[in-house]
């Protein structure tokens, strides 16, 4: 007795033939209802339902296959992250240290210009001062030879000639004279006819006593401009230190980069690779070492690197520069000067990272990469 409510009822398989008889069996009728299915289309099912399932494998090994390398990918593009970065920060430094040369410069010339000016004003000083010992010599010679009669007669006397001495000396100690001036007027002039010039000739005294002053005047701005010099000369030599102590700091630097490159020496070669401790090609290693020792940014290939950096001749080349070699204009290498002739460069599969002489190809280019 069968229910309403099921209708799908059983399900019976048979064979006959070149297929399948699927058999229903109905609860209600009670007669099997036959559908035949062909082996070909069997087939294609099975074969779709594998081939689903070879589909779902692969993906999911694959994906298991790719998290090392997209692990790796993340780090790598992180440190190119960092290097740009770094790269950004190198350029603004540079940007920052050139504007301050600049302004070294400017300064210096700015230097050089006072201290030209101050070579002329102690030259017209020298000559000032030349001027005016003449005018006081001349002075001093004609009033000795010019007296009046009445002049010569009023300083006969021994003592009236000491007491017009001692006020003559009054007056000049009273207005201040320096002794440098005192000694200037009174060098090489007898007592009494000096005397005589200041006691009788009151015109005479205001014009000396100006003509001191403007010497005494003229030989405070010769020391003042003396010490400017002195303070001139001091500044060039901190100047020059600094420069010694740059160029020392950049041979440290130098020097750094090429300890840290031929810690390397000995290591494998990888065409493509970035890491000289697995293995690295030519370009791979210079852009691995300038950019962790020196804090330099250079691109992948020999050829692209070759464009990058400011061009420098043999008989300037330094520790850190790079030499590319290559034949009708293209780059092919790339080798890292250490000094002494020689280069460390990551040579090929059966060398590795090896050391050779500087010339052991004819390089097409040498380039300063690191700016100093």
């Amino acid at each position: 007795m069968g229910k309403a409510s099921y209708s799908r009822g059983s399900q019976k398989q048979s064979k006959k033939g070149n297929g399948f008889t699927l058999l229903l069996l109905s609860n209600i009728e009670k007669k099997p209802v036959q559908i035949r299915l062909p082996r070909l289309f069997l087939r294609t099912c099975a074969a779709l339902f594998l081939f689903l399932i070879g589909l779902t494998g692969y993906g999911l090994i694959s994906a298991a296959l790719l998290k090392p390398v997209a692990r790796q990918k993340a780090a790598l593009e992180s440190e190119i992250s960092a290097l740009r970065e770094e790269q950004n920060k190198i350029i603004s430094e540079n940007q920052s240290l050139k504007a301050y040369t600049v302004q070294q410069d400017k300064e210096m010339q700015t230097l050089q210009d006072i201290s030209n000016d101050l070579k002329s004003n102690v030259q017209d000083i020298q000559q000032r001062d030349s001027a005016l010992r003449e005018k006081l010599g001349m002075q001093g010679e004609g009033e000795a030879e010019g007296q009046s009669p009445a002049a010569s007669d009023a300083a006969g006397s021994s003592g009236e000639s000491s007491g017009a001495a001692e006020e003559a000396a009054e007056y000049y100690s009273a207005e201040g004279l320096s002794e440098d001036a005192s000694e200037l007027i009174l060098s090489d002039r007898p007592r009494l006819k000096l005397t005589s010039f200041v006691s009788y000739r009151p015109p005479r005294q205001a014009e000396t006593e100006l003509l001191a002053e403007e010497l005494y005047r003229q030989k405070q701005l010769l020391l003042q401009s003396a010490t400017n010099y002195s303070q001139y000369e001091g500044v060039v030599s901190s100047r020059e230190f600094q420069a010694a102590q740059k160029a020392e700091q950049s041979r440290e630097r130098r020097a750094s980069i090429v300890a840290y490159a031929m810690q390397f020496l000995g290591g494998k070669y990888r065409w493509g690779a970035n890491d000289p401790h697995t293995g690295v090609d030519c370009s791979g290693f210079t852009r691995y070492v300038l950019g962790h020792a020196g804090g330099v940014y250079l691109n992948r290939t020999a050829a692209e690197q070759s464009r990058q950096g400011s061009e420098v001749s043999v008989s300037n080349i330094r520790p850190g520069d790079l030499l590319f070699y290559g034949s009708s204009g293209h780059v092919d290498h790339v080798a890292m000067y250490i000094g002494d002739g020689k280069v460390i460069h990551a040579s090929n599969s059966r060398n590795g990272i090896r050391i050779s002489s500087w010339n052991y190809r004819n390089p097409v280019r040498i380039k300063n990469m690191i700016g100093e």
